[in-house]
């Protein structure tokens, strides 16, 4: 890590850019006054006050009342300390704030709403939300064994010890496998139902609920793109689709 790497991590914990850069001179000299500052930082010596005060004032930083004026920074421990508390108090209290405007605007009703989302980590994340809402049935369909990782395999686990009837559905027997180990009901494709196309992953929750991924990009850097819907007739005849498609797991499983 250099200077650059250091300022950029005390920007994003809540310091300005001058600073940061005085708090990294400081450290260098251990104490200083503004001209001192200046010169080894690139902050001209009429920025180094207002930066050391906002420092003053976040505890960072100790003022020698001399003339000219001394600065020094507080332990680094005790600084640590100080920008994550800080951090934490202004990330709880923003989010209590968002948590209490959630839903409070007027507007009209969105229907047929179709949302993306983009990167693997982001629609895992979203492919358990959703399992995790669903009260009646899961179906999940993936031919990468990678895709059923410990993140859905839990969600999954968790859907089919609450009650919802969940089924993961594959050509693959590698993923077939994987899921009766962990007890979870399977439904194994037929070969001729196989399409051959870049679907990644297909959940069905609820009947009412879809998310289906595809590969996006150019060969060896794709990246996983998906659309997910929910309780309105897009997603209704979708479902009703899939379980015409794969023969219907459920009724299957019931029969």
């Amino acid at each position: 890590m250099e200077d650059d790497d250091a300022i950029a991590g005390l920007k994003q914990l809540g310091l300005t850019t001058y600073e940061a850069r005085v708090f990294v001179g400081l450290q260098k000299l251990g104490s200083a006054t503004a001209s001192e500052v200046a010169e080894i930082t690139d902050v001209p010596r009429s920025q180094v006050y207002g930066a050391a005060e906002g420092l003053e004032d976040r505890g960072l930083v100790e003022t020698q009342q001399s003339t000219p004026t001394v600065y020094r920074p507080v332990p680094l421990e005790q600084a640590r300390t100080q920008l994550l508390d800080q951090l934490a108090e202004t990330g709880s209290q923003t989010f209590d704030y968002l948590d209490s405007i959630k839903d409070t605007a007027e507007q009209s009703a969105q229907t047929e709403s179709i949302w993306m989302v983009n990167g693997e980590e982001a629609i895992t994340s979203r492919a358990e939300g959703l399992i995790n809402d669903a009260s009646e049935t899961v179906l999940y369909g993936v031919d990468d064994p990678d895709m059923l990782d410990s993140t859905i395999l839990g969600a999954l686990t968790a859907a089919k010890e609450d009650g919802v009837l969940t089924v993961i559905s594959s050509t693959n027997s590698a993923v077939i496998a994987k899921a009766e180990a962990e007890g979870i009901e399977t439904y194994r494709v037929p070969d001729e139902r196989d399409l051959n196309v870049s679907t990644v992953r297909f959940l069905l929750t609820d009947s009412d609920t879809i998310l289906l991924s595809t590969q996006s990009g150019p060969e060896g850097a794709n990246e996983e793109v998906a659309f997910w819907t929910s309780e309105n007739a897009f997603a209704a005849v979708l479902g009703e689709l899939a379980f015409a498609w794969i023969q219907d797991p459920f009724g299957e499983l019931d029969g």
